[in-house]
């Protein structure tokens, strides 16, 4: 399929899903526009920063179960169980991307399942997607440091956004996905890094 039709079918698919959730459909459309902006400062591939990004949160109005069975299309049963049920519908919604819309290149797929735990070396597809979900306008709670870094040093944003998602965890007595804990780990191992 040309990449203008995919598009235009993707947008007809959110718009029919999220007809009554018109917050949702906002958040889509702000997280393409920050990270297409993100994208073109890194130099990240626009036809693919764009499926990414507007597929990202392309399964919310599944229930637990629907969004469950359509992962498992192709996500293992292991790492299924070890990422929050919050954060299921990244996976679903890559399967989703590669069933429904054909979607084979896997650095999309990746960056779609990995949106909202994040991991450890992150492709920088991964991380504009991953930051843009988390910066997007009507994020208010978001600090000043973590939208300034974003379009200077990404891989401090990165951390930043799960340092504050473990601090957030933490205080609800919430599990941290084990991925993310890695992920900050690998980070903290190199941090002199983060400050350049």
């Amino acid at each position: 399929m040309m990449f203008d039709d995919l598009v235009i079918e993707i947008n007809r698919y959110l718009e029919e899903q999220f007809l009554h959730d018109q917050a949702r459909l906002k958040h889509i459309l702000n997280v393409y526009r920050v990270a297409l902006e993100l994208g073109e400062i890194f130099g990240v591939d626009r036809k693919k920063v764009t499926i990414a990004a507007l597929m990202h949160d392309s399964t919310k109005k599944m229930t637990f179960q629907e969004n469950y069975t359509l992962a498992r299309i192709i996500y293992t049963e292991k790492l299924i169980h070890e990422i929050p049920k919050s954060c299921l519908h990244a996976f679903s919604a890559a399967a989703l991307a590669k069933v429904k819309f054909k979607i084979l290149d896997q650095e999309i797929i990746d960056a779609i399942a990995y949106h909202c735990t994040g991991r450890s070396e992150m492709s920088v597809l991964e991380k504009v997607i991953f930051v843009a979900d988390y910066i997007e306008e009507s994020r208010k709670f978001v600090d000043s440091e973590i939208k300034e870094s974003a379009k200077t040093n990404l891989d401090k944003s990165v951390y930043l956004i799960m340092k504050e998602t473990e601090n957030y965890l933490t205080k609800h007595n919430w599990p941290l996905a084990k991925i993310t804990q890695k992920a900050i780990e690998a980070y903290e191992s190199h941090k002199e890094e983060l400050n350049d």
